[in-house]
């Protein structure tokens, strides 16, 4: 049970697993996630985030297609995540992110594959497809991550370059068998790039709300 579209259960249980390396306010490591129950506008999981501290940290994830009144959360305790594709009131939230999706059967530019880029640039991990525009000067570096297809870093020389960089993405997402590519932000993580620039399948916002 998963109410994201247009993500299957088993692929938002996967893509959300992986994108827990992020440590977005919203997705941290994934120990467990378990779907509690689903409402008309939605559903609601409960997932149980690995923490520095030597314990579990829960949280409760309502993912809503048509805001309502959030009063039911209300009992739950535990960190409270919402994500939705309307804008909430500022006063219910502390933190708010976003997640764009694209779907790989749109046109695509290719990139280049390189090895890591140049200095001043975090080092991918292994899970990493690091693809750039050229080698050497480079007008977008993006990283893929190849088990959920969600961009997990990318840098732009200048806004123009974001058709060409999530194209790649999405080219590269393709041949490896997805059917989607995300962009999930967080404050302080790649908030300030305007993702709508390039229009995405679907949006979504994200917030830990603050009761």
């Amino acid at each position: 049970m998963v109410c994201l579209d247009p993500l299957t259960p088993d692929e938002f249980a996967l893509w959300y697993r992986h994108l827990g390396r992020l440590r977005l306010f919203w997705a941290k490591p994934l120990v467990e996630l378990l779907p509690l129950y689903k409402i008309a506008e939605g559903c609601v999981l409960k997932a149980r985030w690995a923490s520095e501290k030597p314990r579990l940290e829960e949280a409760y994830v309502a993912i809503l297609k048509k805001m309502r009144r959030l009063d039911f959360l209300v009992p739950l305790r535990g960190t409270k995540i919402l994500i939705t594709s309307e804008v909430v009131d500022r006063e219910l939230y502390r933190e708010r992110g976003a997640l764009y999706i694209y779907s790989t059967s749109r046109p695509c530019a290719t990139g280049i594959y390189i090895e890591r880029p140049a200095g001043g640039h975090p080092e991918p991990g292994p899970d990493h497809v690091v693809i750039a525009s050229s080698l050497s000067d480079a007008g977008y570096i993006v990283y893929l991550n190849r088990w959920n297809f969600n961009i997990d870093y990318m840098w732009l020389k200048n806004i123009e370059q974001l058709d060409d960089a999530v194209e790649s993405a999405i080219c590269e997402a393709r041949r490896l068998g997805g059917r989607y590519v995300s962009v999930a932000t967080g404050e302080g993580h790649l908030d300030t790039i305007d993702f709508m620039a390039y229009r995405p399948d679907y949006i979504y916002y994200t917030y830990k709300l603050a009761f």
